[in-house]
């Protein structure tokens, strides 16, 4: 216990145990939120992939998804500590590679998670819920303040409101995991109650009307466009139709989109009871319930707006942003049918995303514990606070960071920003999946001890290689042309920047946290060949 005490931070993490299976089932629905998920790929995959048939894209999408429920369930099972994938990463292949990792994710959850949600928040659910309302009141005042949400640039009234929402996050998580628990119950109640309201708007929508709402929306916001010119538009411009190869191709970064940051409860693993059946059952029922949902929906969404006025609609927004009155989603086109359809969806919409930046802060929280724990970090971030059992300076550290990655996305178009990042998520979920597929080769005696009590070693590594292949296709899709094009295009370099900039940053930690560890007497590598303690 001395040497131990001696190695890591302290001698105990002094986080408890207090999850159970509704608990992580909640967590990994509260990050999913299906609704929020399926706004956002049905927005941005119909002009990234022209004719991509979402239905496929999203059962195409949960094929990784169900890889890393089986990897992180195990891995969980066998190293039930505080910090997940980092955790295994780094005692199967050491400080440098977890390091690189560590920056990745944490980006990687700001990108896709939750400045992501949080700008979807502001633009999509709040800006469309008061421009429904203006426009079904014929509110001018109100239908202008809903659009200012969306203008881009700094200390403008959309960064502001982000800025507030991610100060919220924040305060919640630093409560700790019984505060945590009783919102994320509270909260996923209420958005499956609007859900099931946005799901009945849907159903009761009648497809004959949606033209004219649409064209009597338009103008309310002061636009001239209707639905028959963003069809001709899309006309001419040449946007294919469905294609088996775009769907494939599309079913990768998309249609995983809504599941991502499912198995972000692992990071939680060390503060849950029953490690290894818990995360089992909690990530596959998580998976199984989002997929059926997810395809209903398309269905409903399909029948309601037609295909190509979605795919028109998309492509319009993208390269002529100005001529829509605010963003084209399903979510708005829903709305257009009552105040009250309007109520349901934005209610969703808003609690969702809510919901799911508070879950994203409270677990990457602890992967940033965990790498101070480790001394990578300066040992403040693996301080826990007596009364709430909570890391508050590893969940203030999530927050600063959310802040910054917040005010990147809304000073320019979120599309370019988007894309100048894009690279590195695929990176970010594919190297935990190499770390656990390489587990049992190159660390078999830790392996037999850990993780090889509840699977075999062909079954991880298999199963890891089907979500590398997946997120190896999602880098790649991105270099090479795609029928249309180059995907990243003219984004192509900035990417690379970000990607390179990623790793150098992932380098200069580990070289603090060697530095550091030195600095105390301790052997950085020492560090790395013990399991932390709990």
């Amino acid at each position: 216990m001395e040497n131990q005490a001696k190695t890591f931070a302290r001698e105990a993490t002094g986080l408890v145990r207090t999850l159970g299976f509704l608990d992580q089932f909640i967590i990994s629905q509260a990050i999913i939120v299906l609704v929020n998920g399926f706004v956002l790929t049905f927005f941005f995959a119909p002009y990234f992939f022209p004719g991509a048939n979402l239905a496929l894209v999203f059962a195409l999408g949960s094929i990784p998804a169900f890889a890393m429920s089986f990897v992180y369930a195990k891995m969980s099972a066998g190293m039930p500590r505080s910090g997940g994938d980092y955790v295994w990463s780094t005692r199967v292949l050491g400080p440098i590679y977890g390091s690189v990792q560590f920056v990745f994710l944490l980006f990687t959850t700001m990108i896709i998670g939750i400045v992501l949600s949080t700008w979807s928040n502001v633009t999509i659910a709040i800006s469309q819920l008061l421009y429904a309302f203006g426009a079904a009141s014929s509110n001018s005042g109100l239908v202008s303040f809903a659009q200012s949400l969306t203008t881009p640039g700094l200390f403008g009234t959309g960064w502001t409101l982000a800025m507030l929402l991610v100060l919220l996050d924040v305060v919640i998580a630093v409560f700790g995991l019984r505060v945590f628990a009783w919102f994320q119950r509270a909260g996923l109640a209420l958005y499956y109650i609007s859900l099931a309201g946005f799901i009945a708007v849907l159903i009761a929508f009648d497809p004959n009307t949606f033209p004219g709402l649409f064209n009597s929306a338009m103008a309310a916001g002061g636009s001239s466009t209707t639905y028959a010119s963003i069809l001709s538009q899309a006309t001419a411009a040449g946007t294919p139709s469905f294609s088996l190869t775009n769907s494939l191709l599309a079913a990768v970064p998309w249609g995983f989109l809504t599941f991502t940051g499912f198995n972000f409860g692992a990071y939680l693993a060390g503060e849950t009871k029953n490690a290894k059946s818990t995360m089992w059952r909690s990530l596959f029922v998580s998976v199984i319930v989002t997929v059926i949902a997810l395809l209903f929906l398309c269905f409903l969404v399909y029948r309601d707006f037609n295909s190509n006025f979605i795919q028109a609609a998309s492509y319009v927004q993208a390269t002529n942003s100005g001529a829509l009155a605010t963003l084209p989603t399903p979510s708005f086109f829903a709305s257009l049918s009552s105040p009250a359809a309007a109520a349901f969806v934005g209610i969703s919409l808003i609690v969702g995303w809510i919901i799911v930046c508070v879950a994203y802060v409270v677990t990457i929280s602890r992967m940033v514990f965990a790498a101070s724990f480790d001394r990578l970090l300066p040992n403040s971030l693996s301080k826990v606070s007596d009364r709430f059992h909570s890391p508050t300076m590893a969940v203030l550290l999530v927050g600063i960071v959310s802040w910054i990655f917040v005010t990147l996305y809304t000073i320019g178009n979120f599309y370019s920003t988007w894309l100048n990042y894009s690279m590195i998520p695929a990176i970010g979920y594919m190297m935990p999946l190499i770390a656990a597929a390489l587990f049992p080769w190159i660390k078999k005696d830790l392996f037999k001890r850990t993780v090889g009590q509840f699977t075999s070693a062909v079954a991880v590594t298999l199963v890891s290689l089907v979500g590398i292949i997946a997120f190896a296709v999602w880098f790649l899709s991105q270099n090479f042309p795609i029928l249309t094009g180059v995907y990243l295009g003219s984004n192509l370099s900035y990417a690379y920047g970000s990607f390179i900039a990623t790793i150098a940053l992932g380098l200069i930690i580990y070289g603090y946290g060697r530095w550091h560890a030195s600095s105390l007497g301790i052997d950085l590598k020492q560090v790395y060949s013990e399991i932390p303690p709990e």
